[in-house]
C-alpha cells in the first residue's frame, strides 16, 4: 500500500504544491522532478533531502553567495557523445561548454563548503571539475559558435582562399551594376540573392542585352533576376570552396567529438547535478514564499505543530492582505488522538487539511509552515477520510462508501499512521451512526494510531473524556457574534451552538423552545455547559492576548525611553562640551586682541613674539596634558568595566607594581575595601589587580 493514496493528495491539493515548485524551476528536466514530486519510501534520503532544502533556504535568506546554476539542458547532446561515430554541431558543443562551465563552479563552491552546507557539499563527493573539456572547446568553437580559422592549417587556407575569391566576386559584381544603372537596364533595387548567389533585378525589356544565367522572374513578369557571366566562374570556384569548408570543418567537429567521448558520463553526472541543484532551489524558493522551515524530526512517532498554517490559505489570505490564524497542536504517544467538535464552518476540516498537507509535503522533501522549535515524525501511512465519498459509479451511498473506506483504514493502522477523518460516523441514523462511531474509536485507540478526527456525536466527545491516549478539542466561537476564530484549543470539546445559531438568525423562540424539549434534557445541558465553557476560554485567551500585547508595549515604551534618555545625555555632554570649546577660544581670541594691541603700542616687539611663543607653548602642553587625561580616564574606564564583573567580597587582589595580596571586604560603586592582613584601605578599581588562585 502507498504511504498516502492518490486520492487523498488530489483532496489535499498537493497538486497546486507542485505547481508552485515547477514554477520556480529554470531547467525543463527541474520542471519535470518537480511535476513528479513524490512521497518518499526511504526515510535516511528523505532526511537528506530536507536538511539540502534547509541549507539552501538559508544561504538565500541570509544573501550569502550560492553559484548561478541556470542553464540550458544538454542530457540529449552528452547522450550523443557518448554514441561511437556521432559528431556534434557547433552549437552543441557551446551549450556543452557553458554547461561545463557551470558545474565546474557549482563542484569547487560545494566542495569549499562541507562544514557550513554538509549535506548539499556531499552532491560534489563523487564528482570533479573538468578543465579539459573547456579548453578544447575553446580551441575549436569561437564564442558565437562558429568553428575557428586557427582549429587546422587547412580550414585556414580555404577560408582566405574564400575571402580572396568573394572580395573578387564582389568587384566584379559592382562594376557590371555601375555599367548597367548608366545604360538604364536595372530596377533601383538592382541586386538580389537566389541560392546563395547575388543576382541583378534586369528589366525584362533588356534581358537580351545582358549575359549570364537566369535565376528567376518576377510576379509581375517586369524584372528578370540574372547571375551575370562575369561572375558565374567565380561563384563556382566559392561554392567548391564553401564545400571544401563544410567538409573541413566537419572533420574538425568529428574529431572533437572522438576527443571528448570519453567525458561524455562525466558530462551526464554535470547533467544530473545541474538538475538537482535547480530542483533544490526551486524547493528553497518556494520555502521562502511560505515563510516555511525543517521541524526537529523526532526517531519516534511524534507530531507538535507549532505555529502551523496551511500554506494554500496562507498564499491566498497575503494576497487579499488577510491574516491566517496558526494552528498549535501535539500529539505523541501519550496522546495521540484529537477529537474535534464544534459548529460547521469553525475550522475543522482546514485543521484536517492543515495538517495533511503539511505532513505530506515534509515526507515529500519540502519544508512546511511551522515554526521551528516544531516537532515532526515520519509515518508509514497518511490515511485520510475526508468529505462526501458517494460513489454513483458503484451505487454505493454516502455511507456505504465511508464504511468501506474504514474498512480499509482499520486493516492498516498501527503506531506509525496517521489518520485525519471528517465528521466520521455521518451518513446514517445519528444513534446508531455515533455507536459505529465509538467502536472505530475505541479501535483507533488500541492500535495507538496517531490522528485527528472531527465529529458532531456527543457521545463520541464523551467516550474521548474517558479513553486513554484521547483529548478532546474544539474550535474557539466568539459566543456573542457567533464567529468562527478558527483557533484550535485542545482539552475540552465543543458545542455546536444549534439553537444558539437559530435564535440569532431570527428562527422563532417558541419553535427553538419545543425542539429544546424534545430532546435529552442531559444533551440540551451539556451543550449549554459546552459554549459557556468555550466562552470563558475565548474570553481567557483574549485576557492572555491582551496582557501579553500590553507587556509588549511597556517594553517597546522602557526601550524609547531608555533611547530617548540616553540621546538626552549624549545630547548634554556633547553641548556641554561645545561650551568649554567656545570659552577656551574666546580666551584665545581675547589673548589673541592684546598681543595685537601690544604689537601695535610696544617698540619692543622681540617681548611681545616671546610672549606669543611662550602662550602657544603653554596652550600645546595644555592640550598634551588634556589628551594624557583622557587616555589615563578611557584606560581607567575599559579597566573598570572589565576586572568589576569578576570581583565580590572574598577576592584576592593585588594593587598595581605592589606584591602584597588583600582579601576584599566590600565593594561600593567603583571603590573596594580591601585587607592586608591588620591594615585596611580604599582603592579605586582601575588601581587593582585579579590575583588568582
Amino acid at each position: 500500500m502507498n504511504i498516502i493514496e492518490s486520492e487523498a493528495l488530489e483532496l489535499l491539493e498537493f497538486y497546486k504544491i507542485k505547481k508552485y515548485v515547477t514554477d520556480f524551476c529554470h531547467s525543463s528536466g527541474a520542471k519535470n522532478k518537480a511535476s513528479h514530486i513524490s512521497v518518499f519510501a526511504n526515510h535516511e534520503n528523505l532526511t537528506t533531502e530536507l536538511h539540502r532544502v534547509s541549507e539552501l533556504k538559508n544561504t538565500f535568506t541570509s544573501d550569502s553567495f550560492f553559484p548561478d546554476i541556470q542553464f540550458q539542458d544538454f542530457r540529449k547532446e552528452a547522450s550523443l557523445l557518448g554514441l561511437d561515430g556521432s559528431m556534434l554541431t557547433e552549437e552543441q558543443f557551446l551549450l556543452i561548454k557553458q554547461a561545463t562551465e557551470i558545474s565546474n563552479t557549482a563542484i569547487r563552491f560545494l566542495k569549499n563548503k562541507k562544514q557550513t552546507l554538509p549535506y548539499l557539499s556531499q552532491l560534489a563527493d563523487e564528482l570533479e571539475d573538468n578543465k579539459i573539456i573547456i579548453a578544447e572547446i575553446d580551441r575549436i568553437i569561437d564564442f558565437d559558435a562558429t568553428v575557428k580559422n586557427s582549429a587546422s592549417k587547412e580550414l585556414q587556407k580555404i577560408r582566405k582562399d574564400l575571402s580572396e575569391k568573394r572580395r573578387e566576386s564582389d568587384a566584379k559584381f559592382d562594376r557590371q551594376v555601375n555599367e548597367l544603372r548608366k545604360l538604364g537596364f536595372i530596377r533601383d533595387n538592382e541586386e538580389s540573392f537566389f541560392n546563395g548567389r547575388r543576382t541583378l533585378a534586369v528589366l525584362v525589356e533588356y534581358k537580351s542585352e545582358v549575359s549570364g544565367f537566369v535565376h528567376n522572374k518576377s510576379e509581375t513578369g517586369k524584372t528578370i533576376f540574372i547571375e551575370p557571366g562575369a561572375t558565374i566562374s567565380i561563384n563556382n570556384d566559392i561554392a567548391e570552396l564553401e564545400i571544401d569548408e563544410r567538409r573541413e570543418i566537419n572533420r574538425i567537429l568529428r574529431e572533437l567529438s572522438d576527443t571528448l567521448r570519453p567525458y561524455a558520463f562525466q558530462l551526464k553526472q554535470y547533467d544530473e547535478l545541474l538538475i538537482e541543484l535547480d530542483f533544490l532551489k526551486a524547493k528553497a524558493k518556494f520555502a521562502q514564499l511560505i515563510n516555511a522551515s525543517l521541524p526537529t524530526i523526532s526517531a519516534t512517532s511524534e507530531l507538535k505543530l507549532s505555529k502551523a498554517y496551511h500554506p494554500i490559505l496562507f498564499l491566498q489570505n497575503k494576497e487579499l492582505k488577510k491574516n491566517t490564524v496558526p494552528l498549535n497542536i501535539h500529539l505523541n504517544a501519550e496522546n495521540h488522538l484529537v477529537v474535534i467538535s464544534g459548529p460547521n464552518a469553525g475550522g475543522k476540516s482546514i485543521t484536517l487539511k492543515t495538517v495533511g498537507l503539511l505532513q505530506t509535503m515534509l515526507q515529500s522533501g519540502l519544508l512546511v509552515c511551522v515554526a521551528e522549535n516544531s516537532v515532526m515524525s515520519f509515518f508509514k501511512h497518511i490515511l485520510i477520510d475526508i468529505g462526501d465519498t458517494q460513489s454513483i459509479e458503484h451505487e454505493l451511498s454516502t455511507y456505504s462508501a465511508r464504511l468501506k473506506n474504514m474498512i480499509s483504514i482499520l486493516k492498516t493502522v498501527n503506531a506509525q499512521t496517521l489518520i485525519l477523518m471528517d465528521e466520521f460516523g455521518s451518513g446514517t441514523d445519528p444513534e446508531l451512526g455515533g455507536a459505529m462511531a465509538e467502536v472505530v474509536l475505541e479501535e483507533l485507540v488500541k492500535s495507538k494510531t496517531f490522528g485527528i478526527i472531527t465529529t458532531h456525536f456527543p457521545n463520541v466527545k464523551l467516550l474521548a473524556n474517558k479513553l486513554d491516549g484521547v483529548l478532546n478539542g474544539s474550535m474557539l466561537f466568539d459566543l456573542e457574534t457567533l464567529d468562527p476564530k478558527y483557533i484550535l484549543t485542545v482539552g475540552e470539546p465543543g458545542s455546536s451552538y444549534t439553537f444558539e445559531v437559530a435564535e440569532r438568525v431570527g428562527f422563532p423562540k417558541d419553535l427553538i423552545t419545543r425542539a429544546k424539549a424534545k430532546i435529552d434534557t442531559d444533551k440540551v445541558d451539556l451543550n449549554v455547559l459546552l459554549a459557556e465553557v468555550q466562552q470563558q476560554k475565548t474570553k481567557l485567551a483574549e485576557a492572555v492576548e491582551r496582557t501579553e500585547h500590553e507587556e509588549f508595549l511597556r517594553k517597546i515604551s522602557k526601550e524609547k525611553y531608555e533611547v530617548l534618555s540616553a540621546n538626552f545625555r549624549d545630547k548634554i555632554d556633547r553641548e556641554r562640551e561645545r561650551k568649554i570649546e567656545l570659552a577656551r577660544l574666546a580666551d584665545f581670541g581675547q589673548k589673541y586682541l592684546r598681543l595685537m594691541e601690544e604689537w601695535n603700542k610696544n617698540e619692543d616687539r622681540k617681548m611681545v613674539i616671546k610672549r606669543f611663543i611662550d602662550g602657544i607653548t603653554a596652550e600645546t602642553k595644555k592640550r598634551k596634558d588634556l589628551e594624557k587625561q583622557n587616555k589615563r580616564d578611557n584606560f581607567a574606564e575599559k579597566k573598570v568595566a572589565r576586572i568589576k564583573p569578576l570581583l565580590k567580597v572574598g577576592s584576592k587582589v593585588k594593587i598595581l607594581n605592589s606584591s602584597e595580596v588583600g582579601i576584599v571586604e566590600s565593594l561600593k560603586d567603583e571603590k573596594v575595601n580591601i585587607t592586608f592582613g591588620i591594615l585596611k584601605m580604599t582603592v579605586n578599581m582601575e588601581n587593582l589587580e585579579l590575583v588568582r588562585d
